[in-house]
């Protein structure tokens, strides 16, 4: 599978997909910055978790499938390869760069916030603790995973615009309305947002989460969503990962 992984890797070197990782994140801190300073650390969470960040994988998808499908896929069926592995090659490069994508935000969020305070003393209206930053990037990495291989497959199965707005009008519904229900868990888009709200005290819409807050209710911030969030999300991504590794397979059969 480090094969497959490396030339993925190789592929995608010097392409957008590549450096879609680094663009994205330095995007939205360089928006908050300088759009909305006093709240800076949680508007780049949130701007993060609810529009850039599945904005990112599906486009990071989209670019990693189809450089293969425009050919259509002539150049994989031809290779002394199991398609299986080519697949888990593809679903790897897309975890590294999603990996890559939080080290940048949760670094340059936390030094930018630290510089903020430190050097050009302005006085953040809520500021989070390191602590809560690095939870927070180690949390969104484990709730987002299944978006990889959600995201390949559909590519492949419909094509990439299709995919880009099927996954983002997806995402917003549930991030936004689904994720404040008893039931967050069932659509792993509504994960994200719920595990922010124990996090980092930040509601889907941008808010603190305290009373009087819009959409606020106690039952957000209770601490047994995270091991059910947690888990739901793995299994979504396994169960992901293996349904369209064995529709790639058949696929190549075919």
């Amino acid at each position: 599978m480090r094969e497959y992984y490396i030339a993925e890797s190789l592929k995608n070197r010097h392409t957008f997909a590549g450096k879609l990782g680094w663009i994205m994140p330095l995007t939205v801190v360089a928006l908050s910055a300088m759009l909305t300073w006093d709240y800076f650390t949680i508007d780049c969470y949130n701007w993060w978790y609810t529009v850039l960040f599945p904005g990112m994988a599906a486009f990071l998808c989209g670019a990693v499938g189809n450089r293969d499908k425009k050919l259509g896929n002539r150049a994989i069926w031809t290779l002394p390869a199991e398609p299986g592995n080519i697949w888990d090659g593809k679903i790897l490069y897309g975890i590294r760069c999603m990996g890559t994508a939080l080290l940048v935000l949760g670094g340059v969020t936390l030094a930018a916030g630290i510089g903020m305070e430190q050097i050009l003393h302005r006085v953040l209206r809520i500021s989070l603790t390191p602590g809560q930053q690095i939870f927070a990037v180690l949390i969104l990495f484990t709730v987002s995973l299944w978006q990889i291989p959600f995201c390949l497959f559909l590519q492949q199965a419909i094509g990439t615009f299709p995919m880009v707005l099927l996954h983002m009008g997806m995402w917003v519904l549930c991030s936004a309305e689904l994720s404040l229900k008893p039931y967050f868990w069932v659509l792993p888009g509504g994960i994200a947002s719920r595990m922010m709200c124990i996090i980092l005290g930040i509601l889907p819409n941008g808010l603190v989460a305290e009373p009087g807050s819009m959409t606020y209710s106690p039952e957000l911030m209770e601490r047994t969503g995270l091991p059910l969030g947690i888990a739901a999300s793995l299994i979504w991504f396994f169960l992901f990962w293996r349904l369209s590794r064995r529709w790639f397979e058949r696929k190549v059969e075919r």
